[in-house]
């Protein structure tokens, strides 16, 4: 277990393989980034609806494998709460040098901020996986000029950001069988290469959706809800439904970024939609 981890915080063992959570803090969203929802649904995220900032570390006896870094300070302005995992902190240099690989689940500011630093990876030693789709959409040069006017800050900060970690890069096309029991599972609509990671050990297995889902509050129960920072919404809606659906045959355990919970938990139907039920 890297040093400084809360020994309270959210774990999960499969086998060889332990997950626990790492928080990075929490994210104040506006009411108005949902769309497709009733007035009920609307009153209950109004104004805004607190997410969580989960990230998670895998250890599997000879690898320590980080899923996403966190937003570091580059969102402190206008999310307070967000960055507390604090990566960049140089009391942190040998939990770094210890990760063995980052799985990177999409490349918006708040999952690889804390990658890097002043123009140079924070992580020296681990290899760093992204499915080529959302390297190359991130990464084209021609995207800062062809988004929106108020959208290029965010793309030219992804890119700043993305720039450092070329060297480490581990591009992906699709389901990738990583080792150990862990699968990258492309899961695409938030973003064009977003992906999920299956974790399995004998019969035992669990996922970590990342951004599949959003908002607890809203898409458990009505997993047509759209979200603004959705690339394609119609695809989002399509890969949230059909997780779901395994999840809750199979009664698979599952966590996801922005739960405001750090724990795993498994999904149960109700009515038309799903509930989320903690382990």
């Amino acid at each position: 277990m890297l040093g400084t981890l809360d020994k309270s915080a959210s774990r999960l063992a499969r086998g060889n393989l332990t997950v626990t959570a790492l928080s990075d803090g929490y994210l104040d969203i506006p009411a108005a980034y949902f769309s497709n929802v009733t007035q009920t649904e609307q009153d209950a995220v109004s104004p805004s609806t607190r997410f969580g900032a989960n990230t998670w570390l895998i250890e599997t006896g000879t690898r320590k494998i980080l899923v996403d870094a966190g937003s570091g300070e580059y969102l402190k302005e206008r999310f307070p709460a967000s960055g507390t995992l604090t990566w960049q902190a140089p009391e942190k240099t040998e939990e770094r040098a210890a990760v063995t690989d980052i799985v990177i689940t999409h490349m918006h500011a708040d999952h690889i901020g804390g990658l890097s630093l002043n123009g140079s990876c924070l992580f020296p030693n681990a290899e760093i996986h992204v499915q080529a789709a959302e390297w190359d959409f991130w990464t084209d040069e021609a995207l800062l000029t062809s988004v929106p006017e108020d959208k290029r800050p965010l793309v030219g900060l992804i890119q700043a950001l993305a720039k450092p970690v070329g060297n480490q890069l581990r591009l992906h096309r699709g389901d990738t069988d990583l080792g150990d029991g862990i699968t990258l599972l492309s899961a695409p609509g938030h973003t064009p290469g977003h992906q999920a990671l299956h974790l399995s050990s004998g019969s035992k297995e669990a996922i970590l959706l990342a951004d599949v889902v959003v908002s607890d509050v809203l898409q458990f129960a009505n997993p047509d809800v759209r979200y603004a920072l959705d690339s394609d919404p119609d695809l989002a809606v399509k890969t949230r439904r059909a997780l779901f659906d395994r999840l809750s045959a199979d009664r698979i355990p599952f966590a996801a970024t922005h739960l405001y919970t750090d724990r795993f938990g498994c999904l149960e139907t109700r009515d038309n939609g799903f509930a989320f039920v903690e382990i």
